[in-house]
């Protein structure tokens, strides 16, 4: 594997951590395996806090220190042959693991430079959540559990947990003294209501099946289990680190019109209730209140605008809060939306932004050996890059089950998807041989990623070496292309392959695009449209694309993504109604869904690596999607950005892990002098 050049710098910085083990092992506990889009559980070696290496070597010592002249009082360490040495292991935390003279200060205003906005802003139940939306929501409130340093999901929000023997029933205890930033307590009835809120959602309700009902009651919560469904691993998404698991002031939800409590078919309000609900709902949900570090100033919404929000001098991690700790440090966030991964570069050394966030390998490699900037590097509990297809065809069992219908459900009831020749398995997979994958790496991403066999990287559960996937060999590209034609009937092959308005990415399709073209000539004809992230993801949710670049699948266990994967999520595409499916491209796979309910369910480790590398091989067989890179995430930022990563968590040796899928927590970052810009 390439991995570009091998240069110390000053401030390149990552770390491997020391290792529990050989790798994370499952836990019973419902903290140890639940995280947001969870899906690999990597662990990292020792690094530079003086922990054992994953060789039992002792640790190298610092060689560099920085002289920043902006930022004196830092010292900066890592070494270049460790950051590549985690980043090829997929173990590349993003730690910040600079040493500093001072220790942190309030003031300043951070500008955060962001890759999109979102669709339907802020409530956790509406929203299309991205990357950009999840930095936002770790802004403005907190989650029931946190990912620590080791991988594990602990408590957070949460002071504690039990499970009945059999699974089916789990009570947890809230912290007490915690209130949202309109006063509202946190207690089991606002936590009951946001995970209630959620089930009843459209978009996310489907991933909260296999729960009969939540109940709260003073500073509990009873969440109980549909009969046959034990929460073995734990209580799915609505213990997760992410979304449904991050609390809003239920006071606020009330006033909203689209609270589904008023608008969804399965609310238990009566009409005249519904009715009488709506007519008093004047609250905005691009407003958000939460109970987090910072509070709701002001929101713009598109390209170049941006998110404010203030500091919470009420936090319950502050000094007048429950700890008694003193975050945020910050007096305020700006998150300003800057979809060009070159302009929010440029904004990063003009002095626009003082922190970026990038998933482009290619940008990030310019920053290494740069003193000027500091580079954080993550790629543990990574997404899969990957191009999603839209397999919508046939009708889906599964779901006429689950939904009680008479007749059978039609995936494509109105034909939209019927001219997309990937739904032949043939098509797919000449695809798949015609990608040159190494290629597309070395030239797109300065070969800092490495090319992907299937969802799960390496270290994760359920990764194989050799899954089965089509590797790149045009003459068998070619054989199934001939097979290809013959199961679509129509000449060219013809589909349209669409990405978000970024124009590295439109560039990107287009090499893809290329090395299918050499492949396949004038017989093959794909467009290529640029589509705003928000939007983008609206298209995938109702089903109408035939393929997108698509990046997905981070997280710690293979448990949570079942809801992306699962025939009951695979809605039909239907504009009139519309269906919202988190199986995006719809497929129905027997195969992934028993080894889904095992991983679930099933509470032995042994089962569920099983059942995870079925997944794995199932995927290969199908090809139900086009695999492409484990993607890299970088965060840099000006030397003045202090802590960016480390979070102490409270009751908790471990601090929350630095970097997962892009994402990292606010509340400990402070700056020089109380001074983001100098």
């Amino acid at each position: 594997m390439h991995t570009g050049q091998s240069r110390c710098h000053a401030v390149q910085l990552t770390s491997r951590r020391r290792r529990r083990g050989s790798r994370r092992s499952f836990g019973m506990r419902l903290g140890v395996v639940l995280a947001a889009f969870a899906l690999i559980a990597v662990a990292c070696g020792g690094g530079d806090d003086g922990g054992d290496t994953g060789d039992g070597a002792a640790p190298e010592p610092d060689t560099m220190q920085a002289a920043v002249e902006d930022a004196p009082i830092t010292t900066l360490s890592g070494q270049e042959e460790e950051v590549v040495e985690a980043r090829e292991a997929g173990e590349a935390t993003g730690e910040d693991v600079r040493e500093t003279e001072t220790g942190p200060v309030h003031g300043g205003k951070l500008v955060y430079g962001i890759e999109a906005d979102s669709a339907n802003p802020f409530v956790h139940y509406a929203t299309s959540c991205a990357i950009s939306c999840r930095m936002i929501f770790r802004a403005i409130t907190d989650s029931l559990y946190i990912t620590d340093s080791d991988g594990e999901i602990v408590p957070y929000l949460v002071e504690s947990e039990e499970h009945s023997d059999d699974y089916m029933e789990w009570t947890i205890t809230i912290r007490d003294g915690i209130t949202f930033h309109d006063g509202t307590p946190l207690d089991g009835e606002a936590v009951a209501y946001n995970i209630n809120l959620c089930r009843l959602s459209q978009l996310t309700g489907p991933a909260l099946l296999g729960i009969d009902s939540v109940v709260g009651e003073g500073q509990s919560v009873t969440i109980t289990a549909s009969p046959g469904q034990p929460l073995a691993v734990g209580i799915g998404p609505a213990g997760r680190a992410e979304v449904c698991g991050q609390m809003f002031s239920p006071a606020w939800m009330q006033t909203l019109p689209n609270n589904p409590l008023y608008v969804s078919p399965s609310s238990p309000l009566t009409e005249e209730q519904r009715e009488a609900a709506l007519a008093n709902a004047a609250g905005d949900p691009s407003q958000p209140v939460g109970l987090g570090a910072f509070k709701f100033v002001s929101y713009t919404p598109g390209n170049g605008n941006s998110f404010i929000a203030e500091r919470n001098p009420d936090y319950w991690r502050g000094a007048n809060g429950i700890t008694g700790e003193n975050l945020p440090y910050l007096d305020e966030i700006e998150f300003v939306v800057a979809v060009d991964i070159q302009g929010r570069s440029n904004g990063l050394k003009a002095g626009q932004f003082d922190i970026i966030h990038t998933a482009n390998a290619d940008e990030i490699s310019k920053y290494e050996g740069d003193d000027d900037f500091v580079l954080l590097q993550a790629n543990d509990f990574g997404e899969t890059s990957h191009n999603l297809i839209n397999v919508a065809s046939g009708v889906n069992p599964w779901l006429q089950a689950v939904r009680g219908a008479a007749e059978p459900i039609p995936m494509d009831p109105l034909g939209l998807n019927a001219t997309n020749p990937l739904v032949h398995l043939s098509c797919r997979k000449a695809m798949a041989h015609a990608f040159d994958g190494q290629r597309f790496a070395d030239e797109r991403h300065q070969g800092l990623v490495q090319v992907a066999n299937g969802p799960f990287p390496p270290g994760s559960i359920g990764y194989l070496e050799d899954t089965g996937y089509p590797t790149y060999d045009l003459e068998a590209a070619r054989a199934e292309f001939e097979q290809c034609k013959a199961d679509h009937g129509e000449v060219p092959v013809a589909f349209s392959f669409n990405t978000t308005n970024d124009a590295f990415n439109v560039e990107s399709n287009e090499l893809i695009v290329s090395m299918w073209t050499d492949a396949f000539g004038d017989e093959l004809a794909v467009s290529i449209a640029p589509i705003e992230q928000g939007q983008y993801i609206g298209l995938a949710l109702a089903g109408v694309f035939q393929m997108q670049g698509w990046r997905n699948h981070g997280g710690v266990d293979p448990s949570e993504q079942w809801y992306w994967w699962s025939p009951f999520t695979a809605s039909p595409v239907d504009p009139s109604v519309p269906e919202l499916a988190l199986n995006f491209g719809r497929f129905l796979d027997p195969e992934i869904f028993d080894a889904l309910n095992v991983i679930r369910h099933v509470p032995d480790p042994a089962a569920r690596q099983a059942a995870a590398e079925a997944v794995n091989r199932a995927f290969a067989k199908n090809v139900w999607n086009l695999w492409s890179y484990w993607t890299l995430w970088g965060i840099i930022a000006n030397p003045r950005v202090q802590n960016i990563t480390d979070l102490p968590i409270p009751d908790n040796a471990e601090s929350a892990f630095p970097v997962i899928s892009g994402k990292h927590h606010l509340g400990q970052i402070w700056c020089t002098e109380g001074n983001c810009q100098g």
